[in-house]
């Protein structure tokens, strides 16, 4: 089957046969490959139907089969950040005859949910939950005196929310035993951004053999034998990443491993052995590919990062009859960017989902993604708005909410310039031609309800809502755009 095509396979399933991770275990090593590429098989005809997060679960195939193959949950925990790629772990732990119900009415949860699964240990819908979570049940572990492992998986993207740096930076003082994946795949929905990721990028290309140390040696030559140590030595330029200790997490008291192939079963599985021994925190950095095994969301990781039913053999979705409300708003901003050099657009990793792609295609220098970033994105626009300019500040309802203290102490009390966009506010949500009925089934975190209401109790806010075809009447377009 080749690796980055749908085919639909008729043989008796691995997969049929794998109830619970005591299957998992039960299955030879040689025909986990097989086991994955059915589990790809699985999602990509499910979700074609149902839709759903499908690129990220693609990525995440192998790293999920060696994490149940080597840990033991529910008494292992396994914490997943987002845990929108948790689809694989709902196959493996005893939902797999439900899989077809995940997103519908009264089915699967998109995200993980404790009251889904004793395997979710923990329940999450945004990004930079996880490292913080698990740090405390690592703690409580500590306090109880059991000895289960505690693992977050995290993607890079995790690594541009502050609150991932804060649990970071108490993890050394506060626990030994913690094990922190990294999966880097240059994407959270749309592509990374900012020094992290660049910092994560120079990561990845840099020669081996010229940052080799001790203890990373040493560790090459448990994974792979004495032979690959010297290999490490001796490597040819070109040849990348087998080890490099990094000094930003190793000063954080994280002993560093990688970067190391993220869909190589035998390898993930050699190496997470060799990591639940190790009595101090640690952090392996793994490089996948987001839509692994399907050409089109290869192809397109910002649109099957998350989306609605498609067809299997091109990927193509149905186009919407009208234009959303998001798509109006980035055009619209476009357009008051062309009359007036001041006017700032900023999102949080989501230049798509809230159509700023247009806005940022006409206007780069005023256009600006900050990552996964809600209080800064705030505080940014914050600092714009005292200096004259006015800043749209275009994040998901349900995103805002992390931002409301800034939105109270900074954005209310200042009473500064800045327009709030809130896309996906559960009262809007029916008119937003693009989102499927099924939405509505989604994870709580996912609808935003708390944000819009709160808002409008805020003075002296002043509160707009599209009306057919118009973002606004040409009243609220002439208060949206003003400066003053």
């Amino acid at each position: 089957m080749k690796p980055d095509s749908f085919e639909a396979s008729s043989r008796t399933r691995l997969l049929d046969a794998i109830n619970s991770p005591t299957d998992l275990k039960r299955l030879e090593e040689g025909r986990l490959p097989q086991l994955a590429q059915e589990i790809r098989d699985e999602l990509i005809t499910i979700l074609s139907q149902t839709g759903g997060h499908l690129g990220p679960n693609l990525g995440v195939v192998e790293l999920t089969i060696a994490l149940h193959r080597v840990f033991n949950t529910p008494k292992d925990k396994l914490v997943f950040d987002v845990s929108h790629q948790g689809y694989v772990h709902k196959l493996l732990t005893g939902r797999r005859d439900r899989f077809n119900t995940i997103r519908q009415y009264q089915g699967l949860n998109g995200f993980l949910l404790r009251s889904e699964s004793e395997h979710d240990c923990y329940g999450a819908g945004h990004a930079g939950t996880a490292l913080s979570a698990a740090l405390g049940m690592a703690v409580a572990r500590d306090r109880k005196g059991t000895k289960e492992n505690v693992v977050v998986v995290a993607g890079d993207a995790a690594f541009t929310c502050g609150t991932s740096y804060e649990a970071l930076n108490n993890v050394a003082e506060n626990t030994k035993r913690f094990i922190v994946v990294l999966n880097d795949n240059e994407w959270s929905i749309a592509k990374n951004v900012g020094a992290i990721a660049n910092y994560l990028n120079k990561l990845v290309t840099s020669d081996t053999y010229s940052h080799l140390h001790e203890k990373a040696a040493k560790f090459v030559e448990i994974i792979g034998g004495k032979y690959a140590q010297q290999l490490a030595h001796k490597v040819e330029e070109g040849v990348k990443h087998l080890v490099l200790p990094s000094v930003v997490f190793e000063d954080l008291g994280l002993r560093y491993y990688g970067p190391i192939d993220g869909h190589d079963i035998p390898l993930l599985i050699q190496t997470f052995e060799f990591l639940k021994r190790q009595n101090e925190p640690v952090l392996l950095h793994i490089i996948t590919q987001k839509g692994k095994g399907y050409a089109p969301a290869i192809a397109k990781p910002d649109k099957f990062h998350g989306l609605s039913k498609f067809k299997l053999e091109t990927g193509e979705t149905a186009a919407a009859p009208t234009p959303t409300y998001s798509e109006l708003l980035g055009q619209t901003l476009a357009k008051f960017a062309d009359q007036n050099n001041k006017i700032m657009a900023i999102t949080a990793a989501m230049p798509s989902g809230t159509g700023l792609f247009h806005f940022a295609a006409k206007h780069p220098s005023q256009y600006f993604d900050v990552g996964i970033a809600e209080e800064h994105a705030a505080l940014f626009a914050c600092g714009l708005a005292t200096q004259g300019f006015k800043p749209f500040l275009t994040i998901y309802s349900t995103f805002m909410q992390r931002a409301y203290d800034m939105l109270i102490h900074d954005i209310a009390l200042q009473n500064l310039n800045v327009a709030l966009c809130m896309d996906l506010s559960p009262r809007d949500r029916h008119r937003r031609k693009a989102q499927p009925a099924t939405k509505t089934a989604r994870d709580r975190k996912g609808r935003g309800s708390p944000t819009w209401p709160r808002c409008r109790t805020f003075r002296p806010w002043k509160y707009v809502r599209p009306c057919g075809g118009n973002i606004a009447s040409s009243q609220d377009r002439r208060h949206l755009s003003r400066l003053d």
